[in-house]
């Protein structure tokens, strides 16, 4: 056993935290669904900056252009690029999956005050740390987001491409997915085929093809480096472990009969 299947064992036990948390026990309608978003959604948010940090790291993206020094790569992370951050969404229309999931939370009515006042600052010049303040996030949502761009500052490309790989778990979509048809069929003046349409199209990208690239992508980054591959997995730890969190403080607020309401 070695290289990724050693990371693959060492991060069997957060996964198994993850496949059974109490979080998917709590999920079972509508009201909790917004809860969910309106604290995953900064999650959406700052896998970008990771993917794009890989774009920087492994493709060519200074002038004048050179060839990058493995093409499989350049292409694995380019077709994710133009997937993410330039989908088609449900009307035809080119949309980062950030903006289709914004979309879809105003469907399902969940709060986009916070997230919104977030990317403003962000826009304007702020810093992540200063944004995060200014919006007044959760500790465990700040806490989050400050991992993600700790690991992008670190400027190493095999601890980005490990919180990238390892770290990002599903949206347990078919669970939010019955969910939403159940919903729909109660109240059948509501439609939430944005979400739908969301959680369809990551199911369709992050099939069979992505995940073994990914693992190619960690496996030419960390080579034969056995201090690659150590910092690939404690990176990897980290940010399950960071996942774990946001899914216990989702849960704990879900549970809450009188939860505090987002923005």
């Amino acid at each position: 056993m070695q290289g990724t299947d050693l990371i693959e064992k060492g991060l069997h036990d957060l996964r198994e935290s993850l496949t059974n948390h109490k979080l998917y026990t709590r999920l079972s309608s509508i009201r909790d669904i917004q809860i969910f978003m309106e604290y995953h959604v900064f999650a959406v948010w700052d896998f970008m900056s990771l993917l794009k940090a890989l774009q920087v790291k492994l493709t060519c993206t200074h002038i004048p252009w050179t060839p990058a020094a493995n093409t499989a790569i350049t292409r694995f992370v380019n077709e994710i690029v133009l997937g993410e951050e330039s989908d088609i969404n449900e009307d035809g229309e080119p949309k980062s999956h950030f903006e289709m999931y914004l979309d879809a939370m105003d469907q399902v009515e969940a709060n986009t005050s916070q997230i919104n006042s977030f990317i403003q600052l962000i826009n304007e010049g702020a810093t992540v740390k200063q944004a995060t303040e200014k919006t007044n996030l959760d500790k465990v949502v700040a806490d989050f987001m400050a991992f993600t761009f700790n690991i992008i500052a670190t400027g190493k490309p095999h601890l980005i491409a490990s919180a990238f790989t390892f770290g990002r778990e599903d949206l347990i979509p078919d669970m939010f997915i019955e969910i939403v048809n159940h919903a729909q069929k109660e109240d059948e003046s509501k439609s939430y085929n944005k979400l739908i349409y969301y959680l369809n199209r990551h199911i369709e990208l992050d099939g069979d093809e992505h995940g073994p690239l990914s693992l190619q992508m960690i496996t030419a980054l960390c080579k034969d480096d056995q201090g690659n591959w150590d910092e690939t997995l404690e990176t990897a730890r980290q940010a399950l472990k960071h996942r774990v969190k946001l899914w216990d403080k989702i849960a704990e607020i879900i549970s809450d009969p009188n939860p505090i309401k987002v923005g």
